[in-house]
Formats: C-alpha cells, sequence, structure tokens
C-alpha cells in the first residue's frame, strides 16, 4: 500500500493521507452557453456580475472587466448562482485557473468556467484551492485528461476524476491557514509595489511638465528646459543577433529581448549603459534601460545620447513617449527611427537631469526592492506547495 504523507508536516498531525476522486466529495458542474449570454447586458445593472475564465488568475478573482446580468432576469439564473466556498475552474483555453468565491448574492456562473461545490464534512475549500495550484498537480493530474482539439479543454466528467489525496479536516484547515497567510503578504507587496509605481507616474508627470522644479546649490533655479528633437540629442545603432543563433551559447554578459533580459552569453556589444527600444513585433515602442558590456536581439534598436545628457534621464523621457503612434505595418507593427527622432521634447540643463535622475532612480531601487521580496516569497511558497501536499 502506498503511503500518503507529506514530506513537511505540522507535528501535531500523523498517519495516511486519504486519496478519493474529485467527483466524490463535490459537484462539478458548467452551463451552456444558451442558458446564459442571452441574459447579460453591458451596463452596471446592479452589480450582479457574470464571472468568466479571465475574471480569474492567480488564485483570485479579477473584477476590472466584468459583464453584468439583468436583475430581472435572475430567476431564470438560479443553477448558475455562486455561494460562498464555490470554486472557479477553468476548463478550455486557459486551463486550471481557480477561484474562492468569498461573498454571497453577487456572482454568477458563465459558460466558459466550470464550479466546483464541495461537500465540507471532507474537505475544506481552501486547502482544495491551493492543492489545484501546484505545479506538480498540473503537470501530473490535470494534463493528462486535456483533450486535444484547436482549443484545449476539459469535459466535467474528467474533473470529477481527478484524484485528490488530502488529511483530516484538522489538518487541512491548518495547512490552508498557514498558505492563506503566505498569500496575504503576497497581495500586501504587491499592493505595496502598486502603490509606489503610481508614486513614481505621479512624480514623472509634474517633473515632465516643469509643474516641479529642481534648484541648484544655492537655492535657485535652473535655466529654462530647451524644446529639441529626439534626433538632435540620440543617435540609433542596429543590431544583427539572432535569437536561434544563441541556444548553446553560455557567458556572463547580458543579452535583451523584446520582453527584458534574455540570458547571458559569451559577447557583448556595447562597452557602456545605453537604451533600447522594440522596433518590431509584440511590445513595439517598449523601452528598456540596458546594462554595460551587453547586446540586444536584432528586434531592438539601441539608442546612444549625443550631447552631455544624463544616461537615466534620457530613459525617463523616452518612457514618456507613446511610440506606437508611429508604429506602420498592418500585420506586423514596425517603429523607425526617422519618424520617431521628430518627436519634440524639452530638455533641462545636465546638472538638473542628474538631480531628476538621482530622485526618481531612487524610487526604481524601492520598486525593486519590493519585486526581489515578491519573488523570493514565491518562490517560499512554491516550496511549500511541493512539501506540504502528497
Amino acid at each position: 500500500m502506498e503511503k500518503l504523507v507529506p514530506k513537511l508536516r505540522f507535528p501535531e498531525f500523523e498517519g495516511n493521507w486519504i486519496a478519493n476522486k474529485l467527483g466524490n466529495f463535490a459537484e462539478v458542474s458548467k452551463l451552456a452557453g444558451y442558458e446564459f449570454t442571452k441574459h447579460v447586458i453591458y451596463e452596471d445593472y446592479g452589480k450582479i456580475i457574470a464571472l468568466r475564465g479571465l475574471n480569474i488568475k492567480n488564485n483570485s478573482l479579477l473584477l476590472n472587466d466584468v459583464k453584468y446580468i439583468d436583475n430581472s432576469e435572475l430567476n431564470k439564473l438560479e443553477r448558475s448562482k455562486l455561494y460562498i466556498d464555490d470554486m472557479m475552474f477553468t476548463y478550455i483555453g486557459t486551463i486550471g485557473e481557480v477561484a474562492l468565491i468569498e461573498e454571497n448574492d453577487r456572482f454568477y456562473l458563465a459558460p466558459n468556467v466550470s464550479r466546483i461545490r464541495f461537500n465540507r464534512n471532507e474537505v475544506i475549500p481552501k486547502f482544495i484551492l491551493q492543492y489545484f495550484t501546484r505545479d506538480n498537480f498540473k503537470e501530473k493530474v490535470i494534463k493528462g485528461y486535456i483533450t486535444s482539439s484547436s482549443q484545449p479543454a476539459l469535459t466535467m466528467e474528467n474533473v470529477r476524476k481527478f484524484e485528490i489525496k488530502f488529511p483530516s479536516l484538522q489538518e487541512q484547515h491548518k495547512i490552508a491557514s498557514f498558505l492563506t497567510l503566505v498569500d496575504e503578504r503576497l497581495t500586501l507587496l504587491a499592493q505595496q509595489k502598486e502603490k509606489l509605481e503610481l508614486y513614481k507616474k505621479g512624480v514623472m508627470q509634474q517633473i515632465f511638465s516643469q509643474k516641479l522644479r529642481f534648484k541648484d546649490e544655492n537655492g535657485n533655479n535652473y535655466p529654462d528646459w530647451e524644446e529639441k528633437k529626439l534626433g538632435d540629442i540620440c543617435e540609433k545603432k542596429s543590431s544583427n543577433i539572432s535569437a536561434n543563433t544563441l541556444e548553446k551559447n553560455q557567458g556572463k554578459f547580458k543579452i535583451y529581448g523584446a520582453t527584458g533580459f534574455l540570458k547571458n552569453i559569451d559577447f557583448y556589444q556595447e562597452e557602456n549603459e545605453y537604451i533600447s527600444i522594440v522596433k518590431d513585433g509584440a511590445g513595439v515602442g517598449r523601452i528598456l534601460l540596458c546594462d554595460a558590456k551587453s547586446s540586444v536581439l536584432g528586434t531592438l534598436d539601441k539608442i546612444f545620447p549625443k550631447l552631455k545628457i544624463d544616461i537615466y534621464f534620457l530613459f525617463t523621457t523616452l518612457e514618456n513617449i507613446d511610440f506606437t503612434k508611429y508604429s506602420t505595418g498592418s500585420t506586423i507593427p514596425h517603429i523607425y527611427f526617422k519618424d520617431y527622432s521628430k518627436e519634440k521634447i524639452k530638455i533641462p540643463c545636465l546638472e538638473e537631469q542628474q538631480k531628476i535622475a538621482s530622485f526618481l532612480s531612487a524610487i526604481d531601487v524601492q520598486i525593486e526592492g519590493v519585486i526581489k521580496k515578491i519573488e523570493q516569497t514565491k518562490l517560499f511558497k512554491k516550496g511549500l506547495l511541493q512539501q506540504m501536499f502528497v
């Protein structure tokens, strides 16, 4: 008989966990589209919300893009009503996203997401929520039941076949409570990061509109900012590096792609710090500040200052430009330096640039510190999920 005991366990618990099919202790259901869509409206009508797959991410509900239901039709949708501790589970397209309902009388089920309603005498819903989020559960259990078609999907019958391993209710509660505390820390860190980013955005608006000005060491105003074309203060260099030529290349020098740092390789193109901009494809116009002794793929251009300009100040200036307005091409968007170099910007003297750069980079350091804490906490939780479950 297989021994069902986790590697990491609270000391007051012992004995084997139980293995059971999800359908034996939970009701798994979905809603047919024709029963629902005709009742959806697009105005905020009583704030009764229809939850879709896109409203479920990272074990929680995202309510920034919702559809509302006509209150007069609710009696026709009783079988789609969601109650506290119902678990939402995406079964088509992006499969395996989960979230728990934590309030009554507001949410209803949409056709592209399933509802799992548990027998509370056997399992704690928050324990099962955490169980579903483990990487090895998605890989070893969920993936094995996905049907191959133009769009990956699961049948409700196959969802009911998921084998779940769980301990006593008391141990489930302790595990769920502990992991919920970790989730709460992640939420607080994410909120802290968002507040810092909003603060930086607000300060940048004040600085670049010149409503907020720095003064020299004698308390006097710096000279007025000068208007220049981007092409007058910057120059562009291209790269011819292709990602498929770097598969086996390893080293200590960074190379950047459209989404940021790609990998370390054994050579570099640029000796000093510079700015890159995504010139075509997804993310066109995205700006990156690149380290010295690094390179970029050919889908990015490299931007260098011509004049005595603080590189970080130039980076923040470029961040304020909407480069997508220079985009051409219907299939693959593309921007050209010859076009966006005509953008007019205002530049202060070098000393004020440096003060602005120092102020904004200090906020960046705080943001990076929070991001590091988020990644560390995620890694900590991932380890817990691997060891606290069977």
